[in-house]
């Protein structure tokens, strides 16, 4: 059941083209930005409308998934997030674009008092 409702929140999260090609493609692609959301503490069923909802809006401000899973490898340190998700952005002002919007602002609502997240944004590196 766990299992079943972990990967509809992936498949939400993924609603409004993160196709297999989007996928492929995204992974090659160089961003400006990254921001990377660890989320602990919650049921991941109540979620599924809030991730639902977020396709569109990433589409506008040009965000994509470039990672999402509820099954990692730390490798130093203690890390208790059941899911991390990682989108790139074509820059930092991007994503805060994103995160600032009305639309975005609207679509949060949908996971108030629904377990904790922690969210950055980091810059990329330069392109060589």
């Amino acid at each position: 059941m766990k299992k079943t409702i972990i990967a509809a929140l992936a498949a939400a999260a993924c609603l409004a083209g993160c196709s297999e090609t989007q996928t492929t493609d995204a992974a090659a692609k160089q961003y400006g930005a990254y921001m990377i959301v660890k989320g602990e503490n919650y049921e991941a069923q109540y979620l599924v409308p809030y991730a639902a909802s977020l396709g569109p809006i990433y589409a506008k401000y040009g965000g994509e998934y470039v990672a999402f899973s509820t099954s990692y490898d730390t490798l130093e340190g203690q890390e208790t997030a059941q899911a991390i998700i990682i989108s790139g952005w074509p820059n930092v002002d991007a994503a805060n674009e994103f995160w600032t919007s009305p639309e975005y602002r609207e679509a949060i609502k949908l996971r108030d008092g629904i377990g904790q997240f922690t969210v950055v944004v980091v810059p990329a590196l330069p392109a060589n």
